[in-house]
């Protein structure tokens, strides 16, 4: 268990406290690998995810749940008690983005009897920019966004490492912005503390999830490409620049609780490289607000068992 006064200057006290840290990560299944992997149009799909879920009773209920919730009902008097029939009335794409939440809620989990931060909030904030962000690389085209539900699901996970394993101290952070009107990011630095962003895409590379994942994790508060080392790719600058300006969404439709105290404003030189004026801005955030709109109910599904 790393130690309440850890404070991080360089990468090797990084390596030190993931070391620490690996006896007592909270265990995400390979089920979020596999559920990057299997793509929303291979036909394969539906009877891969069929299998899955018939393994895991638990999602085996939340994925009925789901099915025979109002939205996909549409007026039908019989209940979906088969799994096959129930990923066919979702929907493959849906399904794998419910298997996701699943996989990782766990680990959003906390075992505090008192907190003055909730995970569930954090959850929620995540499943938002894991929407947004699918549904944003869909709309610019994006060569990775059949991993693009996970960047946004994963971008925050160093906050919940830290909330489990250095709480007192992620306390203070959010104090600290709420005190100073700024980004969570922005009292990490100036506290000299451990950064999420770091903290998460180095657990991700641990676990062994997608590269992608973890340079958005890792990237997902940097605005300038040549600030973000040892990435190549501009198809992976563009999803990390999409996750930032979904992030930046979800806060501003205040989905959930990332913790900062205000958001980071958009720079002119970001939303020109996305070519993204104000109009069509205002366009976008508010169809992406329909598509959190539309998942309500199978979040809560998820959340509240």
């Amino acid at each position: 268990m790393p130690s309440e006064n850890l404070t991080i200057e360089d990468q090797e006290n990084y390596d030190i406290l993931v070391q620490n840290l690996v006896g007592d990560l909270p265990s995400i299944p390979p089920l979020v690998d596999q559920m990057i992997k299997v793509a929303s149009d291979d036909g394969t799909a539906s009877s891969l995810l069929s299998d899955i879920i018939s393994k895991d009773q638990s999602i085996f209920s939340k994925i009925l749940k789901i099915a025979n919730s109002f939205e996909y009902r549409q007026g039908r008097m019989s209940r979906v008690t088969e799994i096959h029939e129930a990923v066919m009335t979702i929907g493959a794409e849906k399904v794998r983005q419910a298997l996701l939440n699943a996989s990782v809620l766990d680990a959003f989990q906390s075992n505090q009897i008192e907190s003055k931060f909730k995970l569930d909030g954090l959850w929620l904030h995540s499943c938002g920019v894991a929407l947004a962000t699918q549904f944003l690389c869909e709309h610019f085209g994006c060569k990775y966004a059949g991993e693009a539900y996970a960047c946004g699901l994963l971008h925050d996970l160093g906050k919940v490492l830290k909330i489990k394993f250095l709480h007192k101290k992620f306390l203070r952070e959010v104090k600290f912005t709420s005190k100073n009107n700024c980004t969570f990011w922005f009292a990490e630095k100036a506290l000299g503390n451990v950064r999420h962003d770091l903290l998460g895409s180095m657990i991700i590379k641990k676990w062994a999830i997608s590269p992608v994942v973890e340079k958005v994790a890792q990237w997902h508060h940097t605005f300038s490409k040549t600030s973000r080392i040892n990435v190549d790719d501009p198809n992976v600058h563009k999803i990390i620049d999409i996750t930032i300006l979904a992030n930046h969404m979800i806060k501003e439709l205040r989905l959930g609780n990332s913790g900062s105290g205000s958001m980071e404003e958009l720079p002119a030189p970001f939303l020109r490289r996305l070519r993204l004026g104000e109009e069509e801005y205002q366009t976008s955030r508010e169809a992406v607000r329909m598509t959190i709109d539309a998942q309500a109910e199978n979040l809560a599904v998820l959340l509240n068992g």
